[in-house]
């Protein structure tokens, strides 16, 4: 894998071992209606390794995974003496090829994610303004969690993260950031995955890819 500015960016973090937090995807070939819980995990250590460099030095999962949009299974994988738990789901079907996305949790013997990569939640959403039906999270709010969020994972905070407008506080709302980091802009998907009450929790996906 070509070293990418995102890359330094994504894999800023000691030994990487929190590296692997972004998400990974690949595709898998089968002949029956599942995915050998062996095949899954074999999947999942290369797609990440492929991702940032480093394979994680063990992966193993719970049971086969099903041939069916949405299933998932629940793996574990080691890196540097760390362990972290991680989701496999199946995203596409098509015939006998079944694609994979890797998620792996935010923090150790966090359990199942409740968000499909590292995100986090911001209190108090906004009324809505006169005229509105839904309320929102500020575009600074959403900036601010953004940024944070991206510095725990990998350790260095972006140069800057902004957002153009607010994040209405409904479940798969999205809106579409950037950041800066070494000089080039990387959009960010910033979509809000739960809401309870006042709580808006979100998750950032950073572009493979810099946008300018």
């Amino acid at each position: 894998m070509q070293q990418s500015t995102r890359r330094r960016v994504v894999a800023k973090a000691a030994g990487g071992a929190l590296a692997v937090l972004f998400a990974a995807g690949c595709s898998f070939s089968v002949g029956t209606k599942t995915v050998g819980k062996d095949d899954v995990a074999q999947q999942a250590k290369a797609a990440l390794g492929k991702q940032v460099g480093q394979e994680p030095d063990d992966v193993t999962c719970e049971a086969d995974l099903k041939a069916e949009v949405g299933e998932t299974v629940r793996c574990e994988l080691t890196v540097n003496g760390e362990k972290r738990g991680m989701t496999a789901t199946a995203t596409s079907v098509d015939g006998g090829t079944v694609k994979m996305n890797f998620k792996v949790d935010a923090a150790p013997g966090a359990g199942a994610p409740t968000t499909p990569a590292p995100g986090t939640s911001a209190p108090g959403a906004q009324s809505p303004a006169a005229g509105g039906n839904v309320p929102s999270v500020s575009r600074t709010e959403v900036a601010r969690q953004g940024k944070a969020a991206l510095t725990a994972q990998v350790g260095r905070a972006p140069d800057a993260f902004s957002c153009p407008q607010d994040l209405p506080a409904r479940v798969n709302a999205t809106v579409r950031c950037k950041l800066t980091a070494d000089g080039k802009q990387y959009g960010v998907t910033v979509t809000a995955t739960s809401v309870v009450g006042g709580d808006v929790k979100m998750n950032f996906k950073v572009d493979n890819v810099p946008s300018g």
